[in-house]
């Protein structure tokens, strides 16, 4: 919900006031909080994602940004007996945005402002976004993406209109539970030409950062790409009839997308890694199946094997979709168009893998293999053997360029 500030100062949203200790009000300290920079785990800077693909967007991963107002911490002990903490609170004289998580655990905070400037705590504005609505209404926005730690409170910016619009979306973090996870099947690239820039990579500092969105990788394309069958596969969802696009917290829950079940055995099935690899523990390199890398420890298979395998292609062009559900299609098919619909802030592929097609279910990584050797990839490749001997791999990251081949130089290089 949203509060308002009492006039005294952004400290404390009206509905839960502190109480006087010792004759004064207690004031909240700063919070530290520690992270790690892991796979599945909070990046605390900016991580696997190129920065001008997110227009509009202003990201932290803790309460510790310079363009903040300030943070503190909650201690309940300072606060009266069944107090209720609003998700945001707005000062009505101030126009101070607050931020608030009293709960136990991590929460994520989706914030939108519409069309006025939203101020830093230099007093420059945030640069805006665009949403479109599915109506086609276009406004000027700056969505706030916050991981808060728990019991703080973020005062993260000065609204220049206190009675600005605001959208807002708050829920718990969903920590990845097996953030290492790596599927054996081997894909074919998603998109036809290139070359195409990842703009987020795994555990993207966007959006990549909870566990339906881990392993995900962004590429910047075209509205109107062709986008490709990543194997032999059978279609499971399709959905292209959404129009809206943009930055609004709305969107969140508004997409077009095409999801496909793998088959996963059987002739060109097969392209797997070898069970004897070592699984990576970066997301930039990997060199599997050789001699430099020793066979899996005890207790690691659960970490790269088999089975059930979706994938998922988001953010389609409407009405682009050119299967059906239940049809079969081979590996490099069209199956649909990119665009840019939903939480979209440019136009792009959202590409991502799944053990099951439940809509709770996390993540798996996967690796894409070059289809015409080893020539045109380089350090973030690796050399995989599988049923047909040996295959290059890679797994994009944001800032890098590729197309079927793998990894290219992009474009003046």
């Amino acid at each position: 919900g949203i509060g308002c500030v009492s006039s005294a100062g952004a400290s404390a949203p009206a509905s839960m006031r502190r109480r006087a200790k010792g004759g004064s009000t207690r004031r909240g300290k700063p919070p530290k909080v520690s992270v790690s920079d892991g796979i599945g785990c909070v990046p605390s800077e900016p991580r696997n994602f190129v920065a001008d693909a997110g227009p509009g967007c202003v990201i932290a991963h803790s309460v510790n940004v310079p363009w903040a107002l300030g943070s503190e911490l909650i201690d309940l002990r300072d606060y009266d007996r069944g107090a209720v903490f609003p998700d945001l609170a707005v000062d009505p004289e101030s126009g101070t945005l607050s931020v608030v998580n009293a709960t136990g655990k991590q929460r994520v905070a989706y914030i939108t402002v519409y069309d006025h400037p939203v101020l830093k705590k230099d007093g420059t504005a945030h640069t805006q976004g665009r949403t479109v609505s599915s109506q086609g209404v276009e406004r000027a926005c700056v969505t706030f993406i916050l991981l808060l730690p728990p019991r703080a409170i973020l005062h993260a910016a000065t609204l220049t209109d206190p009675t600005s619009e605001i959208d807002s979306d708050v829920q718990d973090w969903s920590e990845h539970p097996t953030p290492e996870d790596t599927h054996t099947k081997l894909m074919r690239f998603p998109l036809k030409g290139g070359p195409y820039l990842c703009t987020q990579g795994e555990n993207g500092h966007l959006t990549h950062f909870f566990a339906g969105n881990t392993h995900a990788i962004d590429f910047r394309c075209p509205v109107g790409t062709d986008l490709l069958a990543v194997a032999d596969a059978r279609v499971v969802t399709v959905k292209d009839d959404e129009t809206c696009s943009g930055i609004a917290t709305a969107n969140l829950f508004k997409w077009n997308s095409v999801m496909l079940k793998i088959l996963t055995d059987g002739g060109d099935f097969c392209d797997e890694i070898d069970d004897g690899a070592t699984p990576s523990t970066t997301p930039s390199t990997i060199a599997t199946g050789t001699k430099k890398n020793p066979p899996l420890k005890k207790g690691e298979k659960q970490h790269r094997r088999g089975g059930d395998l979706f994938v998922e292609y988001v953010h389609v062009n409407a009405g682009s979709v050119c299967v059906s559900v239940g049809d079969f299609v081979k590996a490099g098919t069209k199956i649909c168009e990119s665009g840019s619909v939903g939480f979209s802030p440019e136009p792009h592929l959202h590409f991502t893998a799944f053990r099951s097609d439940d809509a709770s279910a996390a993540t798996t990584r996967v690796r894409f293999f070059g289809n015409d050797g080893c020539g045109n990839t380089n350090n973030t490749s690796g050399v995989t053997k599988n049923k047909e001997g040996t295959k290059c791999t890679f797994l994009p990251t944001a800032g890098r360029w590729y197309d079927a081949t793998g990894e290219v130089p992009g474009p003046g290089a």
